[in-house]
């Protein structure tokens, strides 16, 4: 958590007062949006995934996948939902001996899987016991998993230091006039 204290000295706090929720909101708005950013490009590299568009359209909570401040929350969340990304969202290939995907930045090779034919990238499947069925799908990493660790969280912490308080200040000096 980040904590931003502003103490106001020397001016009339009459109207100013009023406009200092808004201020701050507008100014983690505008620093959120510059970390979350920085945040999907990092969780881009980290998982392997080929398509930023991946990233970003499971970011999504109610049409967003962040939470933006406002002058009775000042608060701004990054927010990452569901299970593991589909496999076909990252280079793969299948073997022969079978499916072999570049998740996390390293080749897997997932045990017992196949392709079904004429499914293309969509037909990847493995077994769940040595025996004919089950099977399941394919997934590669979980985006709200790996949102709080390695590059994405090293990312974050730098990003938000750096961006946040200079944006908030910013807008707090426009509102002072």
């Amino acid at each position: 958590m980040i904590a931003l204290r502003v103490k106001v000295v020397g001016i009339k706090t009459g109207g100013f007062a009023k406009k200092i929720p808004l201020a701050i909101a507008r100014g983690l708005n505008e620093g959120g949006d510059k970390v979350r950013t920085q945040v999907q490009r990092a969780l881009k590299t980290q998982t392997g995934v080929t398509k930023y568009a991946s990233i970003t359209s499971r970011m999504q909570d109610s049409g967003r996948g962040y939470a933006r401040a406002a002058p009775g929350k000042l608060a701004y969340q990054i927010i990452a939902k569901g299970k593991g990304i589909p496999i076909k969202e990252f280079p793969v290939k299948d073997t022969g001996h079978g499916i072999d995907a570049r998740t996390w930045g390293v080749d897997h090779l997932f045990k017992r899987s196949f392709g079904m034919p004429g499914r293309g990238v969509d037909g990847f499947r493995a077994r769940l016991t040595d025996k004919r069925l089950p099977i399941r799908k394919l997934y590669g990493p979980s985006l709200p998993k790996e949102l709080v660790k390695d590059k994405a969280a090293e990312v974050f912490i730098a990003s938000a230091q750096g961006v946040v308080p200079a944006a908030v200040l910013k807008h707090l000096l426009k509102s002072v006039g």
